[in-house]
């Protein structure tokens, strides 16, 4: 399990090269769905209103996702 405080490290971690490092999840959107994105990356982050502009390398989508959502990061379940 992860703790939801350890976020930060997993999204922004930065491979040799200096970009950033693909990763898989899972959040809960405001209607209660099941958001699952593979090959993803952060764009940008919201510290003081707790958000990540989050990348669908594959489509290209965005998508902006409350950190409290995350319930999963590289099939590792994410606790509170």
């Amino acid at each position: 399990m992860i703790h939801i405080s350890k976020i930060n490290l997993i999204t922004e971690k930065k491979d040799s090269k200096g970009d950033a490092v693909h990763f898989n999840f899972k959040a809960i959107s405001l209607k209660g769905e099941i958001i699952e994105g593979t090959n993803c990356i952060v764009t940008s982050s919201n510290y003081k209103r707790r958000t990540r502009n989050i990348k669908f390398i594959n489509s290209g989508e965005f998508r902006k996702i409350r950190n409290i959502s995350f319930i999963e990061f590289n099939g590792v379940e994410v606790t509170m």
